[in-house]
């Protein structure tokens, strides 16, 4: 089940690795927490993850990103 976040989402970090995927990091001031989500072309969203702490937020977008790339066939 998703999260039910406010639609005013502060944009914290967008990274786009080719053809992929993406990843974004978004803080929400009413929940207090950063949202970190990894979309895939022609899947959309495939994985949501809800953080408390916008450090441990980024390392997760890092690992996702090795993981979009490592699904692409991409050198690390």
């Amino acid at each position: 089940m998703r999260p039910r976040m406010s639609a005013r989402l502060q944009l914290v970090q967008l990274v786009h690795l080719a053809d992929a995927g993406m990843v974004r990091v978004a803080w929400s001031a009413t929940w207090s927490t950063h949202l970190v989500t990894v979309t895939r072309p022609g899947r959309g969203v495939v994985a949501e993850h809800v953080v408390p702490d916008r450090a441990r937020a980024l390392a997760v977008a890092d690992q996702a990103l090795g993981d979009l790339a490592d699904l692409a066939g991409m050198p690390a």
